[in-house]
Formats: C-alpha cells, structure tokens, sequence
C-alpha cells in the first residue's frame, strides 16, 4: 500500500487502493499510520455494507450502535439486517421511517470527538462518504503538533491538569448545561496515545471543567488553548467526495463539520473501533 502526505505534513493520503482487497497487515499498517500521523484518508473506494464490516472486523472491539428503544436503532443503523449489531450508522438528514439519522442539522457540527465522558471509548472514528458528499468539508487538527510548539512554560502549566467531561450535545458551545458530567473518569489532559505520542486530549466543548478548578479557572486555560489547537497549521480541511473514507484518531484530535445545507441528500455511515493489538512504534 503507497501513501503520501498531505501538504500539512502529516495527513495521510491514500489514492491507489482499493480497501476491498485489505489484509490484516494492510489493516495493521493503517492503524499504525492512524496512531502516528492522527488522520488517515483514502480515496476512490466503492464498499458496500458488508465490505465495511469486513474491514472494521480487522481492527478491534467495533461499537455496537447503542440502542435505547427498538425504534432509534431503526433510525440510526446504516442497515438493519446486514448489520444486525449496528456497527455502521448513518449521518444524515435523509428521512427513514420520517426520522432522520445522527447529526442531521444543516449548521455546523462543532469540534469535538468520539464519547468524551466514557472510559472505554474507542479511539478510532471511520467515516465513509456514501452519496451526496460533494461540497462538504470537514476539518480535523493534530494535538501532537500542537502540544510540541508549546513553550516549556505553558508545557508545565498544563502537567497534571485532569479533564471533567460532559456527555452534552455538540451542537452548541454552552458548556453550562451538559446532559452528563462524568467526574468518575478524569483522564489527563496531556496523553500518551498507543504509539507514544504525546498531545493533549482535549475536546474543549465537551469539557466542563479541570478537576480541583471552578468553570471561570477552567476557562482562562481552555479558552486560550482551544484558539492555540485550532490553528490553521495544525488543521487539516477535508473537501468531501462520494467514495472518500477518512479515519481518525481520538485521542489526539477533534474535529468538526461546516454548514452543508443539503443533509438531507449527503449521507455518511460512521463506526468506532479500537486499535489492533500489535508494536506501535
């Protein structure tokens, strides 16, 4: 499998392979890649249902879509009899049953990650562009970048600082009203992923606070550090196209969907997986 960078210097591109054909070193590759580089893309790629759970089966632990009635899983699965756990789910504004699926508004999706407030979160998020994708763009950053131009001074201010994070909507800024505050889990904010690379975990509008700090104390260290993160040097853009798969990893990065006014034609399914076990680095 070839691969280039992407003109920011670290977003993994891949144009010529058809993950169709993917074997479990192509997969455990990936997922270095992943781990390494935060942001993987693919191209050209025509998978139907079951060829994304073949591929999402290489890697490990894929998150069943959680299902509080019978009727939200309908709503939400990618399909419901390929897919009988709900691996896939479909983000979308297109109408099944007259619901529509996960993050459907047509305003901006605001940055954020995978299930901030939950320890066993998987850090890996796939999204496949299905149909309608084109004129989308959704942006990712890198923290391991970010992190290292820090000064040594900002560097030790944010040693130590542990993270209180919400189970709140991302589909506004108010950090006043979360729907869950979990302050049984309180992951550090400077992390180590699984390839010894050092960021921050940091999802500033999922967090509510820094752990032994109020909401004023918190924001005069988030609110700084969150303009710092959302450089444009430490961003990647990506401009939509049917057929475009991009994987991200969650520890080390966020990222957010601009306005796209016709959801209801743009369809992407979306699955959470973990990392293979094997040597990161």
């Amino acid at each position: 499998m070839n691969y280039k960078l992407h003109s920011n210097g670290w977003t993994v591109i891949v144009d010529d392979f058809d993950l169709k054909q993917a074997t479990q070193t192509d997969i455990n590759q990936i997922a270095k890649l992943i781990a390494h580089n935060t942001c993987v893309v693919f191209k050209k790629q025509n998978l139907t249902v079951t060829d994304e759970l073949n591929i999402l089966n290489m890697f490990k632990n894929p998150e069943p879509l959680h299902k509080p009635t019978d009727e939200y899983f309908k709503d939400f699965a990618a399909d419901v009899e390929q897919d009988p756990e709900g691996v896939l789910c479909r983000v979308t504004a297109e109408l099944r049953n007259g619901a529509v699926g996960l993050a459907a508004m047509t305003g901006e999706l605001i940055w954020h990650c995978n299930h901030t407030h939950r320890q066993d979160r998987r850090p890996i998020i796939w999204l496949y562009g299905v149909r309608g994708t084109k004129g989308s763009r959704t942006s990712w950053n890198n923290t391991i970048l970010a992190y290292s131009a820090l000064d040594q001074e900002t560097k030790n201010k944010l040693a130590g600082l542990k993270c209180i994070y919400t189970g709140g909507s991302t589909l506004s800024e108010d950090r006043e009203d979360p729907s869950i505050i979990e302050e049984e889990w309180t992951p550090p904010l400077v992390h180590v992923n699984i390839a010894n690379k050092t960021g921050m975990y940091f999802s500033p509008l999922q967090m509510d606070r820094f752990v032994g700090m109020t909401k004023e104390e918190s924001a005069s260290i988030i609110d700084p550090l969150f303009k710092h993160v959302t450089q444009e040097q430490f961003l990647y853009h990506h401009d939509w196209e049917d057929g475009d798969l991009v994987l991200s990893e969650q520890w080390l990065g966020i990222h957010k969907r601009w306005p796209f006014e016709d959801m209801a034609t743009r369809l992407l399914h979306r699955a959470a997986v973990d990392f293979p076990d094997q040597d990161y680095t």
